[in-house]
């Protein structure tokens, strides 16, 4: 296997068990420790600094020495710039949906109500909501402004409709990976700035 399909291989292997503890763990402390997102800030970050410490004591086996190779790629190298690339457009659209589905609960609520029942309901619509689905899907005169304003009716009730049909987790988990953004971009750039400085200095990518 070539170096840079290993070197990606590895980015997967970590990146999976990561993934794989992180998200269940606080999932879980969300749904049986504190629903406040607050009550779980802290978590990642305890989590990844005893990964850290247990992998340079060769307690994870293979895992340990491959997390800390591509610790130390994201430390020293170029990889640290894309994490945080990445860390940054993961907590613009999670902050957008958000807000989106704000907008879909208190701006657009009666349109969100008049397309759900639309949707849901085998019943037909009363001659009042038929007009308002008329307005709802009516174009306007394709100026900027009023473009930007149908994309956020539109996309702001598709995600409202989307966490009513999950019963509110759509904002639980939005919450949950939006707040673990922040945690992993706050600790990019302090173990950049502290933890880089005890790894070797050889590796550029």
């Amino acid at each position: 296997m070539g170096v840079r399909l290993l070197d990606i291989r590895d980015k997967l292997v970590v990146f999976a068990v990561i993934t794989g503890i992180f998200l269940p763990v606080r999932m879980v402390f969300y749904a049986y420790v504190s629903s406040h997102w607050i009550g779980s800030l802290g978590l990642v970050s305890s989590m990844m600094i005893l990964i850290t410490f247990l992998a340079h004591k060769n307690k994870l086996g293979g895992f340990g020495r491959i997390f800390v190779k591509q610790m130390t790629k994201t430390m020293r190298g170029k990889s640290g710039v894309v994490a945080v690339g990445l860390s940054l457009v993961f907590i613009a659209y999670l902050g957008s949906t958000l807000v989106w589905i704000e907008r879909g609960n208190t701006v657009y609520y009666d349109e969100k109500q008049v397309i759900t029942q639309m949707i849901f309901s085998n019943s037909n619509l009363t001659p009042s909501q038929t007009s308002e689905m008329s307005k709802i899907w009516q174009f306007h005169d394709g100026s900027p402004f009023s473009v930007f304003s149908r994309f956020d009716q539109v996309i702001s009730m598709t995600y409202a409709i989307m966490n009513d049909v999950m019963g509110g987790w759509l904002v639980n988990l939005d919450v949950i990976l939006l707040i673990e953004q922040f945690e992993i971009l706050g600790l990019i750039f302090f173990y950049r700035k502290v933890y880089a400085q005890y790894l070797p200095s050889t590796v550029s990518a």
